[in-house]
Order: structure tokens, then C-alpha cells, then sequence
């Protein structure tokens, strides 16, 4: 039996998260689904079926990693065949018996703001969130460590220019999104979206750095702060990588993927002019 590690991308926004639950649709669920249909797998246990992160309903990736065994040669564009469009498979890379892809080298995950934010209170905000801190105040759940590492964090304003000449002008409007790209070995759940709430309220001046370094450094016995998480869709899980594994993209796996995300954007493109068209209709009867 060889055992197949598989970078997943998906859209998160008709899942259910990633992980299974009953009667819903989740991303795992779907993956396992379609292993079975096409025998790669039977029983999960025998495989050895494993994941990396659960991530949460609505959040998006790029990079998320499952791992398996099988005595059928894994065929990317015959699982891609059989899955539905938001979810794809994008690379593969054989593993160990051994390979837990929950624990990896270096996560990466994306938080697009769109807010007309002061990026370099944003900056100031990242510096101090760099290096080992205690989370406890970043997380809902309970856990033995609340004790992580945030490697890098890098903040960049997208320019939405190269998208209003490769044919989408209607988003002349649209609030060109901030980057924060964060990376980690682990994160704890909801830790980056309840950062990035804590980054806005820095930005706004709703919040100083003094106020960032106690949350950080939370006292013994002190109870955990209410912060609020920010939205789900606005979070994508771009990469996971993990010491000696390379994976190897499937160039066809990818150009399908972007197509069809390139075909759900004109989608969208269409429903954003109907709703301009709209507004403009009501401003002008407005007008008479």
C-alpha cells in the first residue's frame, strides 16, 4: 500500500466547515465520499485516513492537506473528475506510513480586510503579535497550551487595477482588500479572526498597543476576554507545509480550479451590476 498526502482547495461558502457532521455538507465528507466511489478507500480506519486542520463554515483554502493509504495509484484528475467544483484537489506528494499532516512545519492563513484601514497602525499592531505568546484570550476552547508561535506576519494593500483591465470594470467601486498573510507552526481555533479583530480596533484607534501586549500576556487567574471573531468568508487557508515533503502541482488540476473561480467571479460580477443598476434606478426616481 502507498500512502498519498493531497493539498485540497475549496470554497468555503457552501460548506458546512471542513470537518463531518451529521446531515450536513462539509469538505471531509464530500473528500471521503468520493475516495470511497472510486476506491482509493473503504474503511477509514484501515486507511489511515488524516487531516490537518478542521477549518471553520464559510472559510476558504488553498492548501489544506488530508493523507491516505491505498493499493490504487492516486489519479488527481480522476478524483477531480468526480468531485464538485468548490472543492479540488491541486497537488500531491508521497508520505511515510508514518505522515500526520496535523503536524506541520509552517501554516500559512490569509484575512482580507476591506476597510479603508491605516496600514501602518496595522504594521505596529503585527510586531507585536510576533514571536511566542500565551493565546488564551484568542481562543473559545480549553486547552492544555495556549502557547504559540507566530513566525511572520505580512500586511499589503491589493491593487485592483490589473482586475479592472482583464474584464472586470464593475469593480471600479470596490474597496481594494488589505492582506494580512499570518504564519505559524499551529494555530488555536478562531485565533487569527479574533487577531484580526484586534488589528482593526488598533487601526481605528478603538484600541492602543498597551491594551495588545495585556491581552497577550494575560495574568494568572485573570478571566478571558470577550472578543468578538470576524467573519469566516473573509479567511483562506493558503498553505501547509511540512519538513521534507515537496508536493507537486497539477498544472491541469490548478488551471481548472482558477476557471472556475474566474467563472463564479463573473457570476458575481453580473449580480453586482444588477444591484448597481438598481440603486441607480431608485436614486434617479427618486430625482422625478
Amino acid at each position: 500500500m502507498k500512502r498519498t498526502a493531497l493539498k485540497i482547495g475549496y470554497i468555503g461558502t457552501n460548506f458546512h466547515g471542513f470537518q463531518r457532521q451529521p446531515d450536513l455538507r462539509t469538505v471531509e465528507e464530500e473528500l471521503i465520499y468520493h475516495l470511497r466511489k472510486l476506491n482509493y478507500i473503504d474503511d477509514l480506519k484501515k486507511s489511515r485516513f488524516r487531516i490537518a486542520g478542521r477549518t471553520d463554515a464559510g472559510v476558504h483554502s488553498l492548501g489544506n492537506v488530508i493523507s491516505f493509504q491505498s493499493e490504487k495509484d492516486v489519479r488527481i484528475n480522476e478524483i477531480n473528475n468526480s468531485l464538485p467544483d468548490d472543492i479540488q484537489i491541486l497537488a500531491s506528494a508521497p508520505v511515510r506510513y508514518a505522515f500526520k499532516p496535523r503536524y506541520a512545519q509552517m501554516r500559512q492563513y490569509r484575512y482580507m480586510l476591506f476597510q479603508d484601514l491605516d496600514i501602518d497602525k496595522l504594521k505596529e499592531c503585527a510586531d507585536i503579535f510576533k514571536g511566542t505568546h500565551d493565546f488564551t484570550n484568542f481562543t473559545k476552547r480549553f486547552q492544555k497550551t495556549t502557547t504559540r508561535t507566530i513566525d511572520d506576519i505580512k500586511i499589503k494593500k491589493f491593487d485592483l487595477e490589473d482586475y479592472h483591465k482583464k474584464g472586470f470594470p464593475n469593480l471600479h467601486d470596490t474597496l481594494s482588500p488589505i492582506f494580512v498573510d499570518i504564519y505559524g507552526e499551529s494555530f488555536l481555533w478562531n485565533m487569527v479572526r479574533k487577531m484580526m479583530r484586534v488589528f482593526v480596533d488598533v487601526a481605528i484607534g478603538k484600541m492602543d498597543l498597551d491594551e495588545v501586549e495585556r491581552l497577550l500576556n494575560p495574568e494568572e487567574n485573570e478571566s478571558r476576554a470577550n472578543i468578538k471573531v470576524m467573519e469566516a468568508e473573509y479567511l483562506i487557508l493558503m498553505n501547509i507545509q511540512y519538513d521534507g515533503i515537496k508536493f507537486r502541482y497539477d498544472d491541469y488540476a490548478c488551471e481548472r480550479f482558477k476557471r472556475d473561480l474566474v467563472d463564479s467571479l463573473s457570476d458575481l460580477q453580473k449580480r453586482y451590476a444588477i444591484r448597481e443598476s438598481m440603486i441607480k434606478s431608485l436614486q434617479d426616481l427618486h430625482e422625478w
